[in-house]
């Protein structure tokens, strides 16, 4: 049978062109429009002028990886003349034996380092002195000491053998021993005395010859031997000789450059040892080569060193000329030159993206390193990204080479599952674990900061506002008056109103102000503020930014969080390092990465994926990791769920059937793979067992709920077993801390709940709404469609959409308000409190507006209606609604702002003590009479209505007419209304009591007062027949007065009081009525409290007194003034008609001394007062007395009165 194997064209032109191209690591013949080929004519021409110069010792300086060796290969490629001979010495073989001692940790023995520093320089030193002997043949140096392995060729070796062969010979014939003697062999060659005579010359001749020979190779050979030690009889001589090899051999190198050409000695790599001492062993050799007459020619040293061998200025010192080699490749450099390559390679240009090779490229800084990457990736490539491996991340795969070319040791690890590199991704777990704390970090603070905003909640922004700039103010100036920002000074108070000028404050550092000084002037002045300190107490500021907070979203934030540590297990490495800041970690930091591993795995170079990109794929193979877990299956070990299968389709075809028998068999790679293969349908039943049964691996199903990828099929199936069943043990039974998470799963596969569920969804909203992105939201709407909530949120406007539509929730105050907040998003008063009716109305939706007409009688009765702002139409449809009782209607309207203007809209009349009682109907008379006129009385229900309503009802008068008749005797007849009320509604009617009311008797004395004073009583004998018999009728006297002073002789109910009243009222006028005062009865007349004002009304009145005498005598008796006690006594006198009983019964009446005037047996004295000397002259006149004089007595004038000494 012939296979026939066909090759791809293109595959055979890219090899032909690409792959026949080999780039070595050697050093590189420049060409001349290479930068670094300068350094090339440089270093030739210095080598030109070194003889006539005297230029021995040359540097060829640069960084390492700076293209140093490819300068000087070509150099000597270049310029290799006949007069210049290259002698090329490398060190690079002595680093792997000696790099770690000459970077050991720190020796603080001195003695110690001086010993490493010596024994490495006899090192360096022997290796030249190697690389100088060894170069050359021993034909070319052959009498150096340094022996070496000596190779006869076949045809040599013949000759040497038959010399000696002739030798023997020549000496048996010249010397005939008789012990070799043989006759027969003697007479055989017995030729004659000739021939044997010349026989032995010849052989005389030979030993002669072989003699010279011989002795020739011995002083060859030991001729240059050294005498070390002498051993004498009783002792020993030794010579102690240099440790230095150069000195030790010497005479070595002189010979050697003796007996060569080379005049030019380049020594490279030896900079790698990091000591300087090297370099004064050889320029102390170069001195003596130059200075030998043995070698008799010039000989110049080129060392291709670093630039940092030697610190500052010392290099100067050791070389004679030093040329420097300017780095090909840098880190800024670097990515276009490893681009350049992989083009060159055939690769496309963009293959890898830019950013990842400058990230790549960075740590690349030598080109020899950088050739060798762009060979190994072409390898790699070609054999690994082959059949089933060609979907490989080629940035990985570069990656992965950068990283084996630095860290070969590390990367071999790699196969073996160690090393830092895989240390970092075997932790995955471990830093996914420290995730999860970091998370639930957040999760709590969201919580705390929920809690800390209710508890804030009921302060304005304004308040805590104003307390910081309180406190600024307090740490800055108390005087302040205004702070000024930008042109505009404010107030504190203005200031904590306008967010825009706080938040334009609370970014400065310092602050301009006025305040008031010592003088009350308003001055400014400037001061810096540091609001950290000033608010570091109180955190007024971070208050604030809470409060601007909508409460739904604490929720919001605290699902994420648990949606987070549900996803963080699914993220990369890499997300996981970068998301979560674990880089800080301690974790992370103790594995102590280098910079190039660090960065790889952070950008994801280097990941989970690694053993895809280091091993070959073979149809059929398993990774180790995956061979340990089916060894661990077999053995029942259980491994985490999440345990990584490379290979996944080999590793299936591993598998036994009893292997699903136990529960190390679950697996989320594997459960993923079979459930998706139709051709694994048994092993996927096999494996099912494990979940569906009455004690599953809950741990599993929650796991591979979060991140495996074919939940659909696998919770599908568990519900398709035994849905009610399934309900009870994952989301009834389950622990807590895994029922969220299965109640999710099953929610989202279970299709139609069973009556369990739905009751359970039904009184869990909000753990619908939190879990719409997992769950998803069209089966969110499913769901909601078919479910009447208990308790709804505004988290999620497209289920709340949903469940407006269907009117799936329970009718309650806070579903209620959830729902009107969503259709009247504009209204921020909404609340538990402010929701009524009328706001349900003006949401417009049908839906809703129908649901709540249907249940109208529940709604009353759930809300609040603080605000108490129904409108009027909302009230009305209230109290005319039949499905509301009565009780509700009354507790619900009471106290509302608005009101239907009059009884009319009301269609049951039962109903307008309602109205009136709840205070809902405009305050108007016309509303008072109707509803006067249907109760027939003032109802209590009224009363309470008009006295809330007095300022309105009062503002309106009414006119004279019949019912308002009735209602006016109603109100301000009876002692119904209170005081204030009864006060305002006397002026509202324009009804007057001109007719006597039976019912004013019982009236309370201050309504009568009132009555009075509003003048809604007329002053005739039918209202004083009732008013006489009340307590008010001295105030209707006193305010009908003047009609009293006209009709005073009507019949009055006489008091003390009105007595006084009508007394002192006459005194106000200049016309005192005596008849009035004979008016009142004699009693009162008489008392001795009127006795002042009586004499003084008839003292104004010319000859007037009172008719009666008793009432006379007891004013003037009871006169506390005397002047006016004696004028009307005088007075009195005078209408007597001189009758001296009536004078003395008037001088008596006065009292006191006037009295002693009637005792003629006395001279008694006035004071001298006008009025006295009055009264004196009519008494002369009359003769009751002789006569009296004027006297001083004790500077005061007196009446001395002289008594008739017969009285007629």
């Amino acid at each position: 049978m012939m296979i026939i194997k066909i090759i791809n064209p293109q595959y055979l032109m890219f090899k032909y062109k690409y792959m026949t191209k080999v780039d070595t690591l050697l050093p590189k013949k420049l060409s001349k429009n290479d930068a670094s080929y300068k350094t090339v004519v440089d270093l030739n021409n210095a080598l030109d002028v070194a003889k006539e110069q005297n230029i021995k010792n040359i540097a060829l300086t640069g960084p390492f990886g700076s293209g140093k060796s490819s300068v000087l290969f070509t150099l000597m490629k270049d310029f290799d003349t006949e007069e210049r001979e290259y002698l090329p010495i490398s060190l690079a073989t002595l680093q792997a034996n000696d790099e770690h001692g000459v970077e050991d940790g720190s020796i603080n023995n001195l003695d110690s380092e001086t010993k490493r520093i010596e024994n490495l320089n006899r090192k360096i030193e022997y290796s030249i002195l190697q690389q100088l002997i060894y170069r050359e043949t021993a034909s070319t140096v052959p009498n150096s000491r340094f022996r070496r392995i000596i190779h006869f060729p076949h045809n040599l070796l013949c000759q040497y053998a038959g010399g000696m062969v002739i030798t023997i010979l020549a000496m048996i014939i010249l010397f005939e021993p008789i012990w070799l003697r043989v006759d027969s062999l003697y007479q055989l060659f017995n030729f004659g005395n000739l021939w044997n005579t010349a026989f032995d010359c010849i052989a005389v001749l030979w030993l002669l010859y072989a003699l010279f020979y011989l002795f020739r190779y011995i002083l060859r050979s030991y001729g240059n031997s050294k005498l070390n030690k002498l051993n004498l009889k009783d002792g020993e001589i030794e010579l102690v000789e240099d440790n230095s090899i150069f000195n030790k051999h010497l005479d070595e190198i002189l010979y050697f450059f003796q007996v060569t050409k080379y005049n030019v000695v380049i020594i490279e790599d030896i900079d790698r040892f990091g000591t300087s001492n090297i370099f004064l062993k050889l320029r102390e050799l170069n001195q003596l080569v130059n200075e030998s007459k043995i070698v008799g020619r010039h000989i110049t040293f080129v060392y291709a060193i670093k630039d940092d061998v030697f610190k500052d200025e010392e290099r100067t010192k050791f070389f004679d000329y030093i040329t420097t080699v300017i780095p090909v490749i840098n880190p800024s450099n670097s990515k276009d030159k490893l681009k350049e390559l992989l083009i060159s390679k055939g690769f496309e240009e963009n293959e890898i993206p830019d950013e990842d090779l400058s990230e790549m490229a960075f740590f690349i800084q030598d080109m020899r390193i950088l050739t060798n990457i762009v060979n190994e990736y072409k390898q790699y490539r070609e054999k690994l990204c082959t059949g089933q491996a060609q979907k490989l991340n080629l940035t990985k795969l570069l990656a992965m080479i950068v990283y084996k070319n630095y860290y070969p040791q590390d990367f071999a690890q790699l196969h073996r599952r160690e090393g830092k590199v895989y240390s970092c991704i075997s932790k995955k777990r471990q830093f996914v674990e420290d995730a999860i704390k970091g998370i639930k970090k957040r999760s709590e603070e969201i919580q705390k900061e929920e809690e800390a905003y209710f508890n804030e909640k009921h302060i304005k922004i304004e308040e805590l506002r104003l307390l910081l700039l309180y406190r600024i103010k307090n740490a800055t100036n108390n005087r302040m008056y205004r702070i000024c920002l930008g042109d505009k000074c404010c107030v504190l108070e203005d200031i904590a109103k306008d967010s825009g000028l706080f938040d334009k404050l609370i970014t400065q550092s310092s602050i301009r102000y006025e305040y008031y000084d010592y003088y009350d002037r308003i001055s400014t002045k400037s001061a810096s503020i540091d609001l950290k300190t000033i608010d570091k107490d109180t955190n007024y500021l971070g208050r604030i930014t809470l409060l601007k907070k909508e409460p739904s979203k604490f929720q919001v934030q605290y699902q994420k969080t648990k949606n987070e540590q549900k996803a963080v297990k699914s993220l990369r490495l890499k997300d996981i390092i970068s998301q979560y800041n674990l880089s800080e970690s301690e974790l992370y930091q103790s594995i102590q990465l280098t910079p190039m591993q660090d960065v790889f795995l952070r950008r994801g170079y280097i990941d989970e994926e690694y053993y895809d990109y280091i091993s070959y794929f073979y149809e059929g193979m398993v990774s180790q990791s995956d061979r340990e877990l089916l060894l661990n299956i077999k053995r029942q070990i259980c491994q985490p769920n999440d345990y990584h299968i490379d290979k996944i389709e080999n590793f299936v075809k591993e598998l036994k059937p009893y292997m699903f028998e136990h529960r190390s068999i679950l697996n989320i790679d594997l459960l993923d793979y079979i459930a998706n293969t139709h051709e694994q349908k048994e092993n996927f039943d096999h494996f099912m067992k494990h979940l569906e049964n009455e004690n599953p691996q809950l741990d599993f199903l929650v796991d591979y709920y979060t991140y495996g990828k074919c939940n659909r099929t696998v919770f599908e199936h568990i519900v398709k077993w035994n849905k009610t069943k399934a309900w009870e043990i994952m989301c009834v039974n389950s622990p807590a801390i895994k029922k969220e998470t299965l109640t999710e799963a099953f929610l989202k596969y279970c299709g139609e709940l069973e009556p369990c569920t739905q009751a359970w969804v039904n009184s869990n909203y909000t753990f619908l709404t939190n879990r719409v992105d997992s769950i998803g939201l069209d089966r969110c709407l499913e769901i909601a469609c078919e479910s009447v909530f208990e308790s709804i949120q505004a988290n999620n406007d497209d289920i709340l959409d949903c469940i407006i539509e269907n009117n799936s929730y329970t009718l309650s105050i806070d579903n209620l308000v959830v729902i009107v907040h969503r259709l009247l998003p504009s209204d921020s008063t909404l609340n538990t409190d402010t929701l009524n009716y009328t706001r349900i109305i003006a949401t417009q939706n049908n839906r809703v507006i129908n649901n709540v007409n249907s249940n109208i009688g529940e709604v009353i009765k759930l809300l609040h209606d603080k605000e108490k702002d129904e409108s009027t139409e909302s009230i009305l449809y209230i109290l005319n609604n039949v499905n509301i009782e009565t009780l509700t209607k009354e507790l619900y309207l009471k106290g509302q702002h608005n009101q239907i203007a009059n009884f009319d809209g009301i269609i049951d009349s039962s109903l307008y003590t309602l109205a009136i009682k709840d205070y809902l109907v405009a305050p108007t008379w016309d509303n008072v009479m109707t509803y006067y006129n249907h109760c027939k009385n003032v109802t209590e229900e009224l009363v309470n209505y008009m006295e809330h309503y007095v300022s309105e009802l009062a503002a309106i008068t009414i006119r004279e007419q019949d019912p308002a008749n009735d209602l006016f005797e109603e109100l301000l007849a009876k002692n119904i209304l209170s005081i204030s009320t009864y006060k305002s509604f006397a002026t509202t009617f324009t009804t007057v009591f001109d007719y006597s009311c039976k019912d004013l008797k019982t009236l309370e004395n201050e309504r009568l007062r009132i009555l009075i004073n509003k003048e809604k009583l007329a002053f005739n004998q039918d209202v004083l027949s009732v008013i006489n018999d009340t307590s008010a009728l001295c105030h209707y006297i006193e305010h009908f007065y003047p009609q009293f002073r006209s009709h005073c002789t009507w019949s009055f109910n006489w008091t003390e009081e009105l007595a006084i009243l009508v007394i002192n009222k006459e005194i106000g006028f200049s016309d005192s009525s005596l008849e009035v005062v004979n008016a009142i009865p004699k009693s009162f007349r008489i008392q001795p409290k009127l006795a002042n004002k009586l004499a003084t009304i008839y003292l104004r009145r010319d000859d007037a007194i009172d008719e009666d005498e008793d009432v006379s005598m007891a004013i003037i008796s009871h006169c506390n003034d005397e002047r006016n006690s004696v004028q009307l006594a005088l007075r009195y006198m005078k209408l007597s008609n001189g009758n001296f009983d009536k004078i003395e019964k008037a001088l008596c009446a006065i009292g006191h001394k006037y009295e002693i005037l009637t005792d003629k047996s006395k001279r008694p004295s006035l004071e001298g007062k006008h009025y006295q000397l009055e009264l004196l002259n009519y008494l002369k006149g009359l003769g009751y007395i002789a006569s009296f004089k004027k006297e001083i007595k004790e500077k005061n004038t007196v009446y001395r009165v002289y008594p008739t000494k017969n009285k007629e």
